[in-house]
């Protein structure tokens, strides 16, 4: 009779949390540190315990197993978000072991190279090439302008960029989620979500895929209860990629939504661009 497998572990929830020059996040099944010039990668399995400490409950303490009675090393990484630092400290010893590996933790953490990937690099480059792109329009605008014997036109050019920041901030958001939402309609499974943890309007909900993987998303504060239960709600996810998720949400609610970036968020992205594009082709027409 063939022999059944044994089902392999859910991998950890992505929770990040970041520091002054350090980090602390959870990928696969395994804590992840870059600290100082160093990176480590920690199973679950070496992990004795996790505690919230630091100023305002912001940073991390991760204890690993020590061996023959003596206590292991312990790392700290002071962040900076009380929430995800929460966050990370329960995931973190909810699925940590309850005994210790026979010979500690510390055999099993793995300290590896901290080298840029050509790909972080390749994204710098695109990063800084796009931001002097950037600046060399605005400021390339002002100075064409100027030349051109028009000060006043060189005065909006210099301005418009807040309204045409704050237009692109309202609406390029807005945009990219009712993208998200109209492919997941099309696409997605509906499944329903219980309440994890969180207060206020920083909620997580955990949910289970079709496959029988386990996924977190926080809430949006609008998500309506199912029944009227505030610890049940109903989100749609990619069945490509589960992970990808929105929660349901009231018709009403997103006719207001819609409402708001339209009457608000298009009319000042539209009072930027014509401040700055709309100069602009003034020099040639």
């Amino acid at each position: 009779m063939p022999r059944r497998s044994e089902p392999s572990p859910s991998p950890l929830p992505s929770i990040t949390l970041r520091g002054h020059g350090e980090s602390i996040w959870l990928e696969a099944r395994a804590v992840w540190l870059q600290q100082k010039g160093t990176r480590r990668r920690i199973p679950i399995a070496a992990v004795e315990g996790a505690r919230v400490t630091g100023r305002g409950g912001r940073s991390v303490e991760v204890a690993l197993w020590g061996s023959d009675g003596a206590p292991g090393p312990v790392f700290v990484v002071e962040g900076r978000d009380a929430s995800a630092a929460a966050r990370l400290v329960e995931v973190i010893n909810r699925e940590r072991s309850e005994t210790a590996p026979p010979q500690g933790g510390t055999p099993l953490v793995d300290v590896l190279p901290t080298g840029t990937s050509e790909a972080v690099r390749r994204r710098k480059r695109r990063t800084g090439a796009e931001t002097f792109a950037v600046l060399a329009v605005y400021l390339g605008g002002i100075a064409g302008l100027a030349l051109a014997g028009r000060p006043f036109q060189a005065l909006l050019w210099a301005a418009g960029v807040m309204p045409l920041a704050l237009g692109l901030l309202l609406v390029g958001p807005a945009a990219v989620a009712a993208r998200q939402r109209w492919v997941l309609r099309k696409q997605g499974v509906a499944v329903v979500a219980l309440f994890a943890h969180g207060n206020g309007q920083r909620k997580y909900f955990r949910y289970t895929d079709l496959e029988g993987g386990v996924h977190e998303i926080r809430a949006d504060y609008a998500a309506p209860g199912i029944g009227g239960d505030p610890q049940r709600i109903e989100v749609v996810y990619d069945p490509e990629d589960p992970n990808k998720a929105v929660c349901t949400l009231a018709v009403r609610t997103l006719v207001w939504r819609t409402a708001g970036v339209v009457l608000f968020g298009v009319p000042v992205l539209l009072l930027g661009v014509g401040m700055t594009v709309g100069q602009a082709v003034s020099l040639f027409f």
